[in-house]
């Protein structure tokens, strides 16, 4: 049954012409470093299995320390569905069973794609996610084309039979769709679980409301 709610969220994006998220509600203004971004309360997640209403959790922007000085990343925003209440404290564990997650990443600056794939691979790696496990690197082997500044990436999750979990990620030239077991929950430890390092753990406590 995974493997059908992938494809048939590839089926279902592909035949609209569209994404998978549309954005809801009334959108506040977000200045990041003068450039203004509308970041909504609410959004809606679209399968062929029916639709899930989903709530802001929070947004913040990822930042890297180079040379010494704070570069920002992305900036990224957080959803899960209405009835998901996440623990500032483990909030991984409470979003188990959520009905659906959704993370919107901003590029604030240029990527290459296998940049992009390195962060990913680091943070899960230091989850304990094995990045070597088949759906892991059947993500990433599609994980192609460079990031622009301005470019916008959405992961979308949400549970399918037993453990599985259907993933998609919206890239600017491609989409990709795979279902493992906690495969969602497993990605979500790179904002959710334990930071890679002290600006993505400032990163995490703002996605997750503990800080504003």
């Amino acid at each position: 049954m995974g493997v059908c709610i992938a494809v048939g969220i590839a089926l279902l994006s592909a035949g609209s012409f569209g994404s998978v998220v549309q954005m809801t509600g009334t959108p506040k203004d977000v200045d990041v470093a003068g450039k203004i971004f509308k970041v909504h309360p609410t959004a809606t997640l679209n399968t062929l299995n029916g639709s899930s209403e989903l709530k802001l959790t929070g947004y913040g922007v990822r930042q890297k320390s180079v040379a010494f000085v704070r570069v920002n990343v992305y900036l990224a925003t957080s959803y899960v569905d209405l009835d998901n209440q996440i623990s500032t404290n483990n909030p991984i564990d409470s979003m188990k069973n959520s009905k659906g997650r959704v993370i919107v990443l901003d590029m604030l600056r240029a990527m290459s794609a296998a940049d992009i794939r390195t962060a990913f691979e680091e943070a899960l790696d230091v989850n304990g996610v094995d990045v070597n496990s088949k759906a892991v690197q059947s993500v990433f082997s599609k994980f192609t084309g460079d990031l622009r500044e301005g470019d916008r990436i959405i992961l979308a999750s949400y549970p399918g039979e037993r453990a599985a979990e259907a993933l998609v990620i919206e890239l600017p030239s491609t989409q990709i769709q795979e279902t493992g077991n906690f495969l969602g929950l497993d990605f979500w430890k790179i904002w959710f679980g334990e930071p890679v390092d002290a600006l993505m753990g400032e990163l995490k406590s703002r996605l997750t409301g503990a800080k504003k």
